[in-house]
């Protein structure tokens, strides 16, 4: 970031960084080593940029960009308190255990450690930038904007707890999502053509479907959920529709999780189609 950064500057940074740590929770889900060494490193970035912008002030040894995490942390430290500063020096560890010597933890303790991860941007944000970590939209991210509307509607109607139109507009959200992937992974031009009763649109989006989310069942599981299809009127396809679940949330708190799912879906997946494609209206 620029020497003197603006207060935008330092929003649209710790916003970034915010997604980046999301990215690290939506992986956290996923058993596999990979998405757990994914979750460790995604988390580990967002807390280290937060240091090193706070460490600018200090003075070290050497340039900043040379001292290791390790060293910038205990200077911060030493300034004001961090909380669960030893466990975030684990956190660190753990990092370089992953990526050089390619020793991952169980998913318990990955899970744990994502979640320290986040209680330190929380702090941080608020501590060092007076930025409260909820007012850093990421929905402000989303490149479509009557998905991007729908998301900002469900992120309120769980605020105010009520739970069915949380449900209807989170999951109006991810099946506009989809379809918006299906008429660019699928194909009009066969449109008619079915085999053993299947349309043969579906077949080849549901493929690319599956060649694309292989590594991610989560996503592949939710998308796979909605039905998708051409919108035919008087023989002519007109457009695109889905057909998908809406699920009963049992409290806030699952409610919550739903949302920052299928936030974190949207938000992953939306630059594998074209820009030009989204809506801007």
């Amino acid at each position: 970031m620029p020497a003197e950064s603006s207060s935008e500057d330092i929003k649209n940074f710790l916003t970034n960084l915010k997604l980046i740590y999301e990215h690290g929770v939506s992986h956290s889900r996923n058993k596999s080593k990979m998405h757990l060494l994914f979750a460790i490193h995604n988390c580990h970035y967002a807390v280290e940029q937060i240091l090193r912008e706070k460490a600018k002030d200090i003075t070290f040894s050497d340039a900043l960009h040379r001292i290791g995490f390790k060293e910038v942390i205990e200077k911060v430290h030493e300034g004001q308190n961090i909380p669960d500063y030893n466990y975030l020096l684990s956190l660190n560890k753990i990092r370089n255990d992953a990526e050089h010597s390619n020793i991952i933890p169980d998913v318990d303790t990955v899970r744990f450690y994502v979640k320290i991860a986040g209680n330190f941007l929380r702090w941080s944000c608020q501590t060092y930038f007076g930025i409260d970590y909820d007012s850093l939209a990421l929905e402000n991210m989303i490149h479509d904007v009557p998905i991007r509307n729908a998301m900002l509607e469900a992120k309120q109607a769980v605020s105010s707890n009520d739970l069915p139109k949380a449900s209807a507009k989170m999951y109006e959200a991810l099946a506009a999502f989809k379809f918006m992937w299906f008429g660019y992974l699928s194909d009009y031009r066969v449109h008619g053509i079915s085999f053993s009763g299947i349309d043969f649109p579906n077949l080849l989006a549901d493929l690319a479907f599956k060649i694309i989310l292989a590594e991610d069942e989560n996503t592949l599981g939710k998308l796979m959920g909605i039905g998708s299809r051409f919108r035919v009127e008087d023989g002519k396809i007109v457009g695109v529709e889905s057909v998908y679940p809406v699920p009963t949330l049992g409290s806030q708190e699952d409610a919550s999780i739903h949302y920052e799912d299928i936030l974190n879906i949207i938000l992953t997946y939306q630059d594998r189609v074209p820009a030009s494609r989204w809506r801007q209206a």
